[in-house]
């Protein structure tokens, strides 16, 4: 018999970086909502016609138009896993922001959260 303390039966057993597995969390997806305000042309009002048979351009244009682009995007789900060193998270996508109105997709690096 070893008198060695990794050698009991109750043992943690041999030193892993990463830690004992304790669990796998699922990270559910992700419905986001992505509001875009774009700039709607403007169509040109028609040229008023004046009782000489002039045409008239208008003084101005209007105030400029907007829209609201609404699209949904599913950040896709992953699996965690749980350990005693910490918590590791796979590589995964997520939507970032980068401006205000644009959105892309990155790729977040593979990354372990000490406890």
């Amino acid at each position: 018999m070893s008198a060695h303390p990794g050698g009991f039966p109750w043992a943690i057993g041999t030193a892993i970086p990463q830690g004992q597995l304790l669990r796998y969390m699922w990270i559910a997806p992700q419905t986001v909502v992505v509001d875009t305000i774009l700039p709607v042309p403007v169509e040109p009002p028609a040229p008023d016609v004046t009782a000489n048979g002039a045409e008239q351009i208008p003084a101005s244009e209007g105030a400029p138009q907007y829209a609201v682009w609404r699209q949904t995007a599913v950040v896709p789900g992953y699996w965690v896993r749980q350990t005693t060193a910490g918590v590791y998270y796979p590589q995964r996508w997520t939507l970032e922001q980068t401006a205000p109105g644009a959105y892309r997709w990155r790729l977040l690096p593979a990354e372990v959260r000490a406890r």
